[in-house]
């Protein structure tokens, strides 16, 4: 089974361990640690976009953030190797379920476009980009 979420466990000193997760509701038993005394920003220089769908970093409370790869899905597609994590807060309208969707529709759209000729797959990337950026007016987006 593939490990698709990475859990961030906050130390006493302030730095974290990234553990992989088979199961991301299943945080009690991870394997042994990936990486070990990492500042925050630090822990998403571990997401890998081609695989993993979420971080989940524990500091006291859990806080989830959705992988968003930068790319789109064309008679090309090309793996991604950037993308951004998205904060899920369900209080502000933004659960999983919705950014997915959100995800998805803009990727299918772009995708088409490109498709027709209408957009270079940089220009729909950019825009995806400048989207994703957007969430920050409601949320945390971290882009490694």
């Amino acid at each position: 089974m593939a490990h698709r979420t990475l859990l961030a466990r906050r130390r006493e000193n302030g730095t974290y361990d990234v553990f992989r997760l088979r199961d991301r509701s299943d945080r009690s038993d991870p394997d042994g640690p990936v990486a070990t005394a990492l500042s925050f920003d630090a822990v998403f220089d571990h997401v890998a976009f081609e695989t993993h769908e979420s971080v989940v970093i524990e500091a006291g409370t859990w806080t989830t953030y959705l992988v968003v790869p930068f790319s789109i899905p064309t008679a090309d597609y090309r793996r991604p190797i950037d993308g951004a994590c998205i904060a899920l807060r369900p209080e502000a309208g933004l659960s999983e379920a919705y950014v997915r969707g959100w995800v998805h529709a803009m990727k299918e759209v772009l995708g088409d476009a490109i498709d027709r000729g209408l957009l270079t797959e940089r220009e729909a990337i950019v825009y995806l980009e400048d989207r994703v950026q957007a969430f920050a007016e409601t949320t945390e987006v971290i882009v490694p």
